[in-house]
């Protein structure tokens, strides 16, 4: 580099012919794919966008419409079935179908929602933890009370009401140690008032028969 500045400008056209001649295939092929990439990143962030925008209007639609046609939340569940806005959707159409008896319809969006997000690695995941809560709920109205424990039984982090459920279906199973130490525990994990008060009488309630 210090001879090609120490050189005449004749020469440093020289060394730069030289360089185009034996690199030029290389330096055109750089070119091309850095138009390539600036084009594709481009075209992928304003197609993201764009979808961004479609799910999000479907989403309003969904939240506005009669809930007797729920039309633009199956559209969105159809067209952009990976999008947390359909996770939404399933959740809010859960808690519907539980309400009209079709708990098993409710069990099947839920599922959906939860599986989704297996292989997440965040520790804790709100949509998930908000899915597991009313899956296990509508277990407990079935007295599913095994599918409360199978739910819950990969949970890295339980919040106060996952554990409080989960002692619901321990204690109705006659697993009464197992189920004081899950209601323990919620009651150190509540941050209300009114439901540390019932998790404290459902300890109180609890027998004193141990596990096998």
């Amino acid at each position: 580099m210090a001879n090609f500045f120490s050189a005449s400008q004749e020469e440093q056209q020289e060394i730069l012919l030289s360089i185009w001649q034996r690199f030029k295939y290389l330096i055109i092929g750089f070119f091309v794919l850095l138009v390539v990439f600036l084009v594709a990143r481009d075209y992928v962030k304003e197609s993201r966008n764009e979808s961004d925008l479609k799910t999000s209007i479907l989403f309003q639609e969904y939240l506005e419409s009669d809930e007797d046609t729920p039309s633009s939340g199956q559209e969105l569940l159809d067209a952009y079935p990976e999008t947390l806005y359909s996770d939404f959707v399933r959740l809010n159409q859960a808690k519907k179908e539980f309400l009209k008896g079709e708990k098993d319809r409710a069990i099947d969006l839920l599922q959906i929602v939860i599986d989704r997000h297996s292989d997440s690695s965040e520790e804790f995941n709100p949509l998930v933890t908000a899915a597991k809560v009313r899956l296990c709920r509508i277990y407990i109205s079935k007295k599913e009370y095994q599918s409360v424990l199978d739910t819950l039984s990969n949970s890295e982090v339980l919040t106060a009401s996952l554990l409080e459920l989960k002692g619901d279906a321990e204690n109705a199973l006659g697993q009464y140690e197992f189920a004081r130490i899950s209601y323990m525990r919620a009651l150190q994990n509540s941050p209300s008032q009114t439901s540390r008060a019932l998790i404290n009488m459902k300890i109180s309630d609890v027998e004193g028969e141990k596990v096998e």
